[in-house]
């Protein structure tokens, strides 16, 4: 999802015909296999051959960081046993399939480990991928300075732990990458790529973070449909057979080597890459990660056999890359939920990190299944009594504006032509390649859309509940937005004080380290929409206030100072004498150097004083 924009209501498993066939017993409209079709070659940038060796899996020079050959390494964060004051992290390394597998070692200061060993996660052409499950004795008082080699040989890395009872720092950000309709000149104007990732790095490496939460959007795949191999099945007029023809092998082919060479170039010839040698990362998905909307189509496209089966490479790569597992060891390595990738994590004793996976099993209908917010709850249930905050981090805000003032404009102008659309997206049209509403997904995305509504009561209910009866802060963080804010529900008849109040719920937004920020009179526009709104009889839910200052000192664009339409990250900070968790959003100076930074302070919940 790249602006909140409208959509509209389908429900296309009625009235669903059989598909026709011709009496060759391929569906009518398209061929079942599209021959002659691109498939990359040497030197093209976007393809496995471009990049690396087709006959050894050496990367070519513009891709080589390391002496050896070895892509990587990959930093992630995994989990902390308090029982044993243990940190446990992975790394990821690519190498060439002839390699032997590699071995991690670690110095924290006082003595080298043995060497980690790896294992054999999965293979492209001549590639491997590897991964080192890692660990560190925590120290009780103070906090150590871990450096790390790769089969003892070139770079020495290095990442930091937390002490048993120092506090956590941890960053958020979101939206790593640019929209297909971003031009040179758009991103020259911002000051290219990597802004804010310098300012993110240096303060990281002022004040090291413990953890680098990427928020969705790590990579922006939409690319994908620019080949020329989706063609004929685009073609293909009648939406039902389009649904039922199949994903065939040259489609496979053209996805296993896009999002494999994608996700190399996005990770590993980037600041992000140069990030992850030295930050771990824990990452949900959202959108962009596999498509621009996915799961928010209607459902002959959602469940047509090209993207059932398109979605599945998507998450082959994700596991890959962004969690270090496969299909076979997801759920060994701490991933649960029905069918998804949802993960719970301890951010030392006194925080815990909720990251749900709100795409695999999303529909047009359904955000997250039932039987994965009930694992999800089960879990929570376990967490040890020293929490007191719990983060849930989302792809979209579960706290924004109602956008019904927005679809109600773009339902009465859809007739009157695309100039007039130009205030939400910008050059952006009516109809997509399938077909459809251009707007539509990017409306349906929102857990403030209509048909997610009770959804998001029930989730944010149980949520209550929860910190209720264990006396947790419950945060939410949030991207997807290309802009940046702060709102809560919190509790309304009557209001209490914010230590006594288990409805309290911020909302951080934090969004996007790198796309474009919406125009103006898009931020405008959802302005105006944001109000106090009730969740149910004893709960209201409203943004606030934050930007009463633009960065450079002057009164926000329009005096909207609910939201700020520039680039950002955030950072967390555990103030283990108040309880409080200490919030500041990092928003891009309009000189493009460096950021302002934009407090909020999350108070605890007090035990035995929620009502």
């Amino acid at each position: 999802m790249d602006f909140p924009v409208h959509r509209e209501q389908y429900n296309e498993r009625q009235g669903v015909r059989p598909t026709q066939y011709d009496e060759n017993g391929i569906p009518q409209g398209g061929p079942a296999n599209y021959p002659g079709m691109h498939m990359g070659a040497v030197g093209d940038p976007d393809c496995y051959e471009g990049n690396f060796d087709g006959q050894t899996g050496e990367p070519l020079g513009h891709l080589r960081r390391r002496p050896d050959g070895i892509i990587g390494p990959a930093l992630m964060y995994v989990d902390t046993d308090l029982q044993t004051a243990t940190w446990h992290g992975s790394v990821l390394l690519l190498t060439p399939r002839n390699y032997p597998p590699p071995v991690v070692v670690l110095n924290d200061g006082s003595t080298s480990s043995a060497p980690f060993p790896s294992i054999l996660l999965d293979t492209y052409k001549m590639t491997a991928f590897y991964r080192v499950d890692i660990s560190v004795k925590l120290d009780v008082s103070r906090e150590k300075r871990v450096e790390y080699m790769v089969n003892n040989t070139g770079p020495t890395y290095r990442f930091f732990v937390p002490g048993q009872t120092t506090p956590w720092r941890f960053a958020f950000w979101s939206c790593n990458g640019w929209s297909l309709s971003v031009t040179d000149k758009d991103k020259a104007e911002l000051g290219g790529d990597n802004v804010v990732w310098d300012d993110l790095l240096q303060k990281h490496a002022s004040v090291p973070f413990h953890v680098q939460v990427c928020g969705g959007d790590q990579l922006y795949s939409d690319k994908i449909w620019q080949s020329d191999i989706w063609k004929p099945w685009l073609k293909i007029k009648d939406k039902y057979v389009r649904r039922d023809s199949p994903f065939t092998r040259e489609m496979a082919a053209y996805a296993d080597d896009f999002y494999f060479t994608h996700y190399v170039k996005c990770f590993f010839m980037s600041k992000f890459g140069d990030s992850m040698t030295t930050l771990p990362i824990s990452t949900i998905i959202d959108d962009h990660d596999v498509w621009d909307g996915i799961g928010s189509y209607p459902d002959y496209l959602q469940f047509s056999q090209v993207f059932v089966q398109l979605k599945e490479y998507a998450f082959k790569y994700w596991r890959l890359f962004q969690a270090h597992t496969n299909q076979q060891l997801a759920r060994q390595h701490g991933y649960f939920g029905q069918r998804g990738y949802s993960w719970l994590k301890q951010f030392g004793p006194y925080t815990a990190a909720l990251g749900p996976d709100t795409r695999y099993e999303r529909s047009i209908s359904t955000i997250i299944e039932p039987q994965t917010y009930d694992m999800t709850f089960e879990r929570l249930a376990r967490l040890p009594a020293s929490v007191r905050h719990l983060v849930v981090f989302l792809g979209v805000p579960i706290v924004y504006p109602r956008l019904t003032y927005i679809e109600k404009a773009l339902s009465g102008m859809k007739s009157i032509g695309l100039t007039k659309l130009g205030f939400i997206a910008k050059q952006r049209a009516i109809v997509n390649i399938w077909g459809e509403p251009e707007l539509s997904d990017d409306m349906n995305d929102h857990w403030t859309s209509e048909v997610h509504m009770e959804e998001r009561k029930q989730f944010v209910l149980r949520l209550q509940e929860y910190a209720r009866r264990n006396s947790v802060r419950v945060t939410f963080v949030a991207g997807d937005v290309h802009c940046c804010g702060a709102g809560q529900f919190s509790s309304a008849n009557p209001p209490l004080p914010p230590e006594q109040d288990h409805r309290l719920m911020k909302q951080i937004i934090s969004s996007a380290i790198m796309n474009i920020p919406p125009p103006n009179i898009v931020i405008r526009a959802v302005h105006s929409s944001a109000k106090t709104y009730e969740l149910d009889k004893f709960t209201h839910e409203n943004m606030y206030k934050l930007f009463e200052k633009d960065v450079n000192g002057k009164a926000p664009p329009n005096n909207n100072a609910k939201l700020l339409a520039r680039r950002n990250f955030s950072s967390y900070v555990e103030d283990l004498g108040s309880g409080k968790l200490l919030v500041n959003i990092h928003v891009q100076n309009d000189n493009n150097q460096g950021t302002r930074a934009y407090f909020i302070e999350v108070p605890p919940l007090l035990a035995g004083n929620s009502v």
